[in-house]
């Protein structure tokens, strides 16, 4: 998670790829929680919310509520599925990040009355979340190189 915060606050500012700044945070947690289901993974991301909120608009409470139900369905939707593939995975982001963009632009909406939801989502979300599913393996690799790295260096 704290790789996850370095990254936004260093390449979101020098690294736009379309305008597009990618959301790091939710991509770590999107994959640990596939990785881990465990009902922690739900909490900690509350926590990476905050963070996020507190890097990007201010609204405190915003990203902190939309990854807690995010990771909270990948909890109960992760049985579901085969998880450990990277088309698996990259397809999981991108409909989770889709999902959890839908929550934010919701929440956004009822702060701000004359809010376009659906251009929003068309415009920004949707291509953010396929850009994120396509960084996903990248991000996964290198998730698993540093589960093996720290976890040989334990036994």
């Amino acid at each position: 998670m704290l790789i996850g915060v370095w990254l936004n606050i260093v390449f979101n500012n020098y690294v736009q790829i379309g305008g597009l700044k990618i959301n790091w945070i939710l991509i770590f947690m999107l994959i640990l929680a596939f990785r881990h289901s465990k009902l922690v993974i739900g909490f900690v991301g509350i926590l990476a919310g905050l963070m996020m909120d507190a890097l990007s608009h201010g609204i405190m409470g915003l990203y902190g509520t939309s990854f807690f139900l995010t990771l909270l369905l990948i909890s109960h939707l992760n049985k579901l599925f085969y998880a450990n593939t990277f088309f698996a995975v990259s397809l999981a982001v991108f409909f989770m990040s889709s999902f959890e963009g839908w929550i934010s632009l919701s929440i956004l909406g009822m702060f701000e009355p004359g809010f376009e939801l659906s251009s929003h989502l068309l415009t920004l979300t949707l291509p953010l979340a396929l850009l994120q599913g396509l960084m996903t393996p990248i991000i996964l690799q290198f998730v698993i190189w540093s589960e093996n790295l720290f976890l040989r260096d334990v036994a």
